[in-house]
């Protein structure tokens, strides 16, 4: 997804001052691709202190490790946040209107993995074997700024939830149906139960504004084996797939795929916090999802595609439950239908996504 019309333009007025201190060997293309997000999250935060960023870039030693980022420190009992719940000090001093910790220390701190096969550029034309670094530095830097729970496993059988025994602003909206975590009365912390709530498929961030925003639950990734770096503190990837507008807090990134914008559920959950910003910036976009007509379906050889014979070429994208690409095909102008082969693809459920640049057609499949 691209980023608002008028971010693009430079016509956006940029709310929060975002200050990064890059170490000496974060390369030039980097640092301007890093810039690039953390102004479009400047854009609708309006905080009126600046958020300080410190980035290191080193091998990882894993290239499928992308980058890691969080609030460098937690703050509590401050004027304007609940009490007795903690906070990421970006979003704590956005609150209380005033710094909190020493203005030379980071607020947030990213670690990008310098030989992952990133593409620099910001237009969001990223090549499909290539990794799109404003898209994980736009993700990385929003759990910087507080889309982050608390909970973790202590063994095999048991998850805790805070720090120090008081919880994080995040973990106050999370639920099972008509659950909530954080209540110690229908909870033990830590406890089997609150492992098996947050490994349910069913998890929901329940803010208000989150929940108008999607216009119903906002599900959150919490698959059957915790995943301590991804399951509570993503959206669901299944829910929220690759190509529509709420896929930036996602847990999974595809080669090829470029989101450089929130999404409304997102800035929801992000109001919910606390945090003080602007929904809605002008915009000339025009990309809304519509339906494909997909038949047969479920398909078992081929699958036939049946899309708008316009006179702009398109690309198909066929993604996994867990969001991985697994076919992408370039549809020509003027063509009406696309046939795609899935009979050495696994059984199970698949999101198609078409794009002509202007309008998103998306459908499930099922492969059997």
């Amino acid at each position: 997804m691209p980023p608002q019309a008028s971010i693009l333009s430079g016509e956006a007025e940029l709310k929060t001052e975002f200050i990064v201190d890059f170490s000496e060997n974060v390369p030039m293309v980097a640092q301007d691709a890093i810039r690039f997000a953390a102004n479009v999250w400047s854009a609708y935060l309006n905080s009126r202190v600046p958020v300080r960023v410190s980035v290191d870039w080193e091998d990882r030693m894993d290239t499928r490790l992308l980058a890691s980022a969080g609030p460098s420190t937690l703050f509590r009992d401050f004027q304007g946040g609940e009490p007795d719940t903690w906070y990421p000090v970006a979003l704590a001093e956005a609150i209380a209107q005033q710094g909190l910790n020493d203005d030379a220390d980071p607020d947030i701190t990213v670690n990008a993995n310098s030989t992952a096969n990133w593409y620099f550029g910001t237009d969001g034309n990223t090549p499909r074997n290539q990794i799109d670094l404003v898209s994980v530095m736009l993700h990385e830097l929003g759990h910087g700024l507080g889309f982050l729970a608390s909970v973790d496993t202590i063994n095999e059988t048991q998850l805790a939830i805070g720090f120090a025994g008081r919880f994080i602003i995040y973990d106050l909206f999370l639920e099972t149906p008509a659950t909530p975590l954080a209540d110690a009365g229908l909870f033990s912390n830590p406890s089997a139960e609150l492992l098996m709530a947050v490994t349910s498929n069913d998890l929901l961030f329940t803010g208000e504004e989150a929940i108008n925003r999607n216009s119903g639950d906002v599900l959150l990734y919490s698959p059957s084996a915790f995943d301590g770096g991804s399951s509570v503190s993503h959206l669901d990837e299944g829910t929220y797939r690759p190509g529509t507008e709420n896929a930036l807090m996602t847990p999974f990134l595809s080669a090829g795929e470029a989101v450089h914008d929130p999404g409304p559920v997102t800035l929801g959950i992000f109001f919910d916090m606390g945090w003080p910003l602007v929904f809605d910036l002008t915009s000339t976009q025009r990309i809304s999802p519509k339906p494909l007509g997909l038949f047969p379906n479920p398909a078992t050889d081929k699958l036939t595609v049946k899309i708008s014979a316009t006179g702009a070429d398109k690309t198909a994208t066929l993604y996994d439950a867990n969001g991985r690409q697994v076919l992408h095909h370039r549809i020509r102008a003027g063509a009406a239908k696309l046939e795609l082969s899935v009979a050495n693809l696994a059984t199970g459920l698949y999101q198609l996504s078409v794009t002509d640049g202007e309008m998103i057609y998306t459908g499930r499949v099922i492969i059997r």
